[in-house]
């Protein structure tokens, strides 16, 4: 297994219908959604500015001056030829500080529904090696300083510990 984030799309399907709940709980949660960006703002704020001090191990998601992002997801991208250690055994040692990191996403031709289509490993490398080193951080909008900072120190902890 690739590790415990691993998930496969084995066929494919739809299903595009809405539920009338789903769609009052959403519109319910639109009303938040500034307070709930601007919160996930402040957390990878936090989350540059002290992770940036390992820039030659560790590659920060990267916002284009001219957009807005409402940081869906903290994608860090392990430099993965400066630690002895691949992205599982980096993930798991987080996963022991009590940090819950997870991996988006799969190149899709990767997934079983398209390799049984055809599609194959090393078709596009470049996707695929970026790909071995993501390892998405918590962010959400409920995260007090202290889990942040949590976060923040059990990642410190982690690049100090297996980087070359």
């Amino acid at each position: 297994s690739e590790g415990p984030w691993c998930y496969e799309m084995q066929v494919l399907g739809y299903n595009y219908r809405m539920t009338d709940i789903q769609a009052a709980l959403g519109v319910s949660q639109l009303k938040k959604a500034e307070v709930f960006i601007r919160r996930r703002k402040e957390i990878v704020q936090s989350y540059n500015s002290h992770l940036g001090a390992f820039s030659d191990c560790l590659i920060l998601p990267y916002q284009h001056p001219d957009c807005e992002s409402s940081w869906h997801l903290y994608v860090l991208r392990l430099r993965t030829e400066a630690f002895r250690v691949g992205r599982k055994e980096f993930a798991k040692a987080l996963l022991a500080e009590n940090i819950g990191v997870n991996v988006h996403y799969l190149p899709i031709y990767l997934h079983p529904y398209y390799q049984n289509l055809g599609y194959h490993r090393r078709l596009c490398p470049v996707a695929e090696n970026v790909y071995e080193g993501f390892i998405s951080l918590p962010l959400f909008y409920s995260m007090t300083d202290r889990d942040t900072q949590d976060v923040i120190e059990a990642v410190e902890k982690v690049v100090l510990a297996y980087k070359k």
